[in-house]
């Protein structure tokens, strides 16, 4: 399994690519999981937020649904697919601030 964290890499760095290069190391049967901060919520806070690390000398990239699940490569996803963290089981009750959770996730298998 390979977990992905890319929100610290800006888009000159190719997040995609910088993926790609990881998955022809894993075995065959192996999964990549991505979570992700997304923008696509309240892009003014996203932008406010990114903002406040780069003060602090940190990158931090918020990213759309999209441009998340580029990351994967077209790989194909476990069900649910790329959804809110607080929803990837939607089976179980996430609870009434679920979606004040502004990240997606999802499982690809490689």
């Amino acid at each position: 399994m390979f977990v992905a964290c890319l929100h610290h890499i800006t888009d000159d760095d190719d997040p995609a690519g910088v993926v790609a290069s990881y998955l022809g190391a894993l075995a065959p049967g192996s999964y990549l999981v991505i979570s992700h901060f997304a923008s696509d919520f309240d892009p003014e806070k996203a932008r406010i937020t990114s903002a406040g690390a780069q003060a602090q000398g940190l990158t931090f990239v918020p990213r759309s649904r999209a441009d998340i699940l580029r990351m994967f490569n077209g790989l194909p996803l476990v069900e649910p697919g790329l959804t809110l963290v607080t929803r990837w089981r939607p089976d179980e009750d996430p609870g009434p601030n679920a979606d004040r959770a502004w990240a997606y996730g999802g499982i690809a298998s490689v």
